[in-house]
């Protein structure tokens, strides 16, 4: 969005008229804005649904998205309370697929159970269950990595629609 504004500096109403312009054109940069968060977030949303592990659909489901006018700020939510685990993984299939960025401190297999695993009772299941762990899915980290590859093409075609 290329645009030249000639005014005479010795005429009010030349610079009136350049000030006139200029307002109009932070408008549309400031709407153009606010739709390439708004897209950009809902894109990322619909990316992440994608990649989330769906077992029992509460993972997924719990993902939301939301967009504050006010702040021009766009959020991507997920609620599970496992979904730490998921995206970073745990006990020893953890520690052999770790996620690509690890959480400071995050440590897998924390309990040293090893090769034997370790079973645990599944109230949701209402049954026990065995695991040696989970691999990291990474599913937060590849849709931020997705929403950076996208980011500049949504604020190109928001700016032109602009």
């Amino acid at each position: 969005m290329s645009e030249t504004i000639s005014f005479n500096v010795f005429s009010r109403s030349s610079i009136a008229k350049a000030k006139e312009r200029l307002t109009k054109i932070q408008q549309k940069v400031e709407g153009g804005s606010a739709d390439a968060v708004r897209n950009l977030t809902q894109a990322g949303y619909e990316y992440m649904l994608t990649l989330a592990p769906i077992e029992s659909g509460e993972l997924v489901e719990s993902i939301t998205w939301e967009y504050d006018e006010q702040t021009n700020t766009g959020r991507i939510r997920v609620g599970a309370d496992y979904a730490l685990f998921v995206e970073y993984g745990t006990g020893i299939v953890g520690a052999q697929n770790p996620h690509p960025e690890p959480a400071p401190g995050w440590t897998y297999d924390v309990n040293a159970h090893g090769e034997k695993g370790w079973t645990y009772f599944d109230a949701k299941q209402n049954r026990y269950r065995w695991t040696k762990g989970e691999p990291a899915h990474a599913f937060v980290y590849k849709t931020r990595e997705y929403m950076k590859s996208i980011a500049d093409e949504k604020l190109r075609v928001a700016m032109a629609g602009a």
